[in-house]
C-alpha cells in the first residue's frame, strides 16, 4: 500500500483527476437519490424542447419577429421544467413509515406525459405555420383534446 502512495505522490495531476472524479461520482449519487434520476426522460424532454426552439427560431425568422423575449422564454421553460421534475422525483421517492406513497406515481407519470404532449402540440403548431399542408389538422386537434381532457380516445371516433 505504501508503494502505491509513493508512486502516485509524484503525479499531482493524476491525483487531482482521481479526486475530482471521486467527488463527481459522489455528487451524482446524491443527485440520483435526492434530486433526480430519470435521465432518459430528461434527455427526451431536452430533445423535444430543443426541436420546439429550433422551429420557433425558424418561424420567427420567416415572420421577421426574432426577439430576445422569445429566448428568455426558453430559459424560463427549462428552469420551470427542471424544478417540477425535481419536485415530482422527491414526491415519488417519498416514504411514510418506510413505505412509498403510491399516489404520487401516477401524478408523476401524468405530469411527464402532459409536458411532452404540450411540447409536441407546440411543435406541430409551428410545423403547421411553416408549411400548412404538411401535417393533417386532425393530429393537432387530437393532441389538443388529449391535452385538455387527459383522456386517450380511439382515433376512429
Amino acid at each position: 500500500m505504501r508503494d502505491f502512495f509513493v508512486y502516485y505522490a509524484h503525479k499531482p495531476t493524476l491525483m487531482l483527476i482521481v479526486a475530482m472524479l471521486g467527488f463527481l461520482k459522489t455528487l451524482l449519487e446524491i443527485v440520483n437519490i435526492y434530486l433526480f434520476d430519470d435521465w432518459q426522460l430528461l434527455a427526451s424532454l431536452l430533445i423535444i424542447t430543443h426541436i420546439d426552439t429550433i422551429l420557433g427560431v425558424w418561424l420567427a425568422t420567416i415572420r421577421k419577429q426574432i426577439s430576445s423575449k422569445g429566448f428568455s422564454g426558453y430559459f424560463i421553460k427549462h428552469i420551470v421544467y427542471m424544478l417540477l421534475l425535481i419536485a415530482f422525483h422527491v414526491l415519488t421517492n417519498l416514504k411514510i413509515k418506510g413505505k412509498p406513497v403510491v399516489f404520487f406515481f401516477w401524478i408523476n407519470n401524468a405530469f411527464c406525459v402532459a409536458i411532452l404532449v404540450r411540447e409536441l402540440i407546440s411543435i406541430v403548431e409551428k410545423v403547421g405555420a411553416i408549411k400548412p399542408d404538411l401535417i393533417p389538422p386532425w393530429i393537432l386537434s387530437y393532441l389538443k383534446k388529449f391535452d385538455s381532457t387527459g383522456k386517450v380516445e380511439p382515433l376512429n371516433n
